[in-house]
């Protein structure tokens, strides 16, 4: 399939995915729910279609695509602490929210059909059949920037259990604190039982915070704590709200951020796992 079938930019459909190991690909996968999709997916080396590879999500925020992740993550990075063992391979890969990027909702109806639709969602289906990545239990993890991070907290809330972890990168859509303080309502019970490692980071430099005092992260964190449902958050120091800064920003530690965040999805797989 060329660009001209979908009316998208210059993808063309990739069916064979051998050639593609170590690499970040664009392509595009034919869903029910909002026809031609566009998609990233990174790779691990020596990938094979024979093995097993957890698979995480990754959801852009308002303004951003299926290139965000691209253009601000370097494969070779991610190579590299999979080679040096700081992680185990991984499989990651995201969809465009939506063909109007100011209007992304990732709690929509088309979209919960791609990510948890039936149980499994579309694109999770597919990531399973051609990558086959997320196919063992326990296995499927979430990140999510700004209005992403709004998604993964409502599939964290919605559908607990489904995802092994969660992380929420600049939360700042205030306007969806109603919904998901009453998704925590009426899911306490399964959410405390399950115990899936959420993880919220917002930036000491966040402009949302600073200039229009969105304030959804904290009164989420407030809120969860109140009821005693674990859950991590930091505030980062120095860190603005575009999703680079969150991903390359470093602990006292000396650990960069984006590591920590697949160390702490292989955590909650292990975990799960026992």
């Amino acid at each position: 399939m060329t660009s001209t079938d979908c009316s998208f930019e210059n993808y063309n459909e990739i069916s064979e995915f051998e050639n593609k190991a170590g690499q970040i690909s664009l392509s595009v996968f034919n869903s029910k729910s909002r026809s031609w999709v566009p998609y990233f997916v990174y790779l691990p080396p020596n990938w094979s279609k024979e093995k097993k590879y957890p698979l995480v999500l990754f959801m852009h925020g308002q303004g951003g695509d299926e290139t965000t992740f691209n253009k601000y993550v370097k494969a070779d990075q991610i190579n590299e602490w999979i080679l040096d063992a700081k992680i185990e391979p991984v499989v990651i890969a995201g969809v465009r929210g939506d063909n109007n990027r100011d209007n992304v909702q990732w709690f929509t109806p088309e979209n919960e059909s791609l990510i948890a639709g039936d149980g499994l969602g579309e694109f999770v289906k597919y990531c399973q059949a051609n990558f086959n990545a997320g196919n063992k239990k326990n296995s499927i993890s979430i990140e999510g920037h700004s209005r992403g991070a709004a998604g993964a907290i409502h599939y964290y809330l919605k559908y607990s259990g489904l995802f092994a972890s969660v992380v929420a990168m600049g939360y700042v859509s205030d306007y969806t604190l109603p919904a998901n303080k009453q998704l925590v309502l009426d899911n306490l019970k399964l959410l405390k039982d399950q115990e899936i490692p959420l993880r919220l980071e917002i930036g000491t430099e966040d402009s949302f915070v600073l200039t229009k005092n969105r304030r959804c992260i904290y009164d989420l964190h407030d809120f969860l704590s109140d009821l005693e449902l674990k859950h991590e958050f930091e505030i980062l120091h120095g860190v603005e709200h575009r999703f680079d800064y969150f991903w390359q920003y470093y602990t006292e530690e000396g650990l960069q951020n984006g590591l920590r965040h697949l160390i702490f999805h292989e955590n909650a797989r292990n975990r799960l796992k026992k």
